[in-house]
């Protein structure tokens, strides 16, 4: 993840339309337990997960976090880029 958040094509439509949460993945949270559940393939962390404004899943992934897969996330969600 230090490399695809900062990446040019992540940063800006992240900071325009998310606001970044980090969360223990291991503690008992109920909330974060629930939204790592609707991620496929759930079986290595970190967890990359969106929501809504209201905390609804959008989308998410596990595993390394790149910039060209955080890439396809934003546009599986129809992020505008500038």
């Amino acid at each position: 993840m230090q490399g695809a958040i900062p990446h040019p094509k992540v940063a800006t439509r992240l900071a325009a339309h998310f606001v970044g949460v980090a969360a223990d993945a291991d503690g008992d949270d109920q909330r974060v337990l629930a939204l790592a559940m609707q991620v496929e393939d759930a079986s290595m962390l970190p967890f990359v997960i969106f929501t809504d404004d209201q905390g609804k899943f959008q989308t998410g992934y596990a595993g390394v976090g790149t910039a060209p897969r955080m890439v396809r996330a934003l546009d599986d969600l129809n992020i505008p880029t500038d």
